[in-house]
């Protein structure tokens, strides 16, 4: 049978460590409460109604080696192709978020995440959803009809 070691002292022993150095102004203690209040996430629902299209594609086997890293190039390449696509379904970019590129280099892909509007005189035919009730239901966003 295995004994357990007992500790014998006092919490007098113990001794300060080093801490962790953010920067030069803050510093953190090993084991010190890092945790933040939660802020609830208030959606009103008002405003435009966006859409965030996905657009996947796969590398090209032969230059998987010189695929480019710049996450601003890849976008560029293709970036005639999905105006194209955008304005083909009555969409155009939304100008305040960036689109966003996302590389998976095991899988051989990488998807374009673009945000965008409707053209003037066209409609959404799903009705919009405001992000608190999203994240309250825990559901995945849809995706398109034909599992894309």
């Amino acid at each position: 049978m295995m004994q357990r070691k007992k500790s014998g002292g006092t919490n007098n022993e113990l001794k300060p460590g080093d801490g962790v150095q953010i920067d030069e102004k803050t510093k953190y203690e090993y084991g010190a409460d890092l945790h933040t209040d939660g802020a609830p996430l208030i959606d009103p629902g008002q405003g435009k109604t966006l859409s965030i299209r996905v657009f996947e594609f796969k590398m090209n086997p032969e230059s998987i080696k010189d695929f480019p890293i710049d996450k601003q190039i890849i976008f560029n390449s293709h970036a005639k192709q999905i105006a194209t696509i955008l304005w083909g379904d009555g969409l155009r970019p939304y100008e305040a978020i960036s689109p966003k590129v996302i590389i998976n280099k095991k899988k051989k892909m990488y998807q374009i995440f673009v945000p965008c509007e409707a053209k003037s005189g066209v409609l959404f035919v799903d009705s919009p959803k405001n992000l608190s009730d999203m994240v309250k239901s825990g559901k995945r966003v849809s995706r398109q009809p034909n599992g894309n």
